[in-house]
């Protein structure tokens, strides 16, 4: 009785220890369709987060212009009748400050003197995180900076020639199959462009407010 009993509890152990390596690898192969699936979301998250500014940038730019009937920034740079050169959040501009309404040097004494706070806009954890970068730690002393998820900043179009269009930056991606499809102007007042993750502009990944 004891030599059977003894046989059955090692034909049971090594049931058991079967049963284990299976389910460990029905895990690893769910981990495994789970991770694309999981970037998949992160992705479409970020996407959606980026284009969530966007469209606030829009509206606060198309409300500032309704109180003040010119765009949020010093037109120069433009000749030709041409539009102004792409501007960057990057702070080296006062387009964030004066839509927020926020303190900067002398922006708002010229650029929004009725102190109207057409956007808010989250500030950042930090500088290489998504939202507002004040370099001046409260001070004024600078103007703001707007960074995507990526640490980037935003690069916005303008058609300050006021002839309802805008130069169509897709036309430029080194991405043949947008740059084909792209028309050489976008029938619209403003265009907003992230670099996406390569944080290079004008590629494949890139995230645009018109598309």
């Amino acid at each position: 009785m004891k030599k059977q009993t003894h046989h059955r509890s090692l034909v049971q152990s090594g049931f058991t220890l079967v049963e284990l390596l299976v389910v460990i690898t029905i895990i690893a192969i769910l981990a495994s369709l789970a991770i694309p699936v999981t970037n998949a979301v992160m992705k479409n998250a970020n996407t959606l987060r980026i284009k969530a500014t966007m469209k606030d940038i829009e509206v606060a730019i198309g409300h500032y212009r309704t109180e003040y009937n010119r765009f949020p920034v010093a037109i120069s740079g433009a000749s030709g009748g041409k539009d102004i050169d792409p501007i960057l959040t990057n702070g080296t501009n006062s387009i964030i400050t004066v839509l927020m309404a926020a303190t900067g040097p002398d922006a708002n004494s010229t650029m929004n003197r009725r102190n109207i706070k057409f956007i808010d806009l989250p500030y950042a954890k930090n500088t290489t995180s998504f939202g507002v970068v004040d370099p001046s730690g409260g001070s004024g002393g600078a103007d703001l900076k707007l960074v995507d998820i990526w640490g980037q900043p935003y690069t916005i179009y303008l058609d300050t020639n006021y002839d309802n269009r805008i130069t169509n930056p897709d036309a430029t991606n080194v991405d043949k199959r947008i740059s084909s499809k792209a028309t050489k102007y976008l029938s619209s007042s403003t265009g907003i462009q992230s670099m996406g993750p390569d944080k290079i502009l004008n590629t494949k990944d890139d995230i645009a407010s018109w598309r």
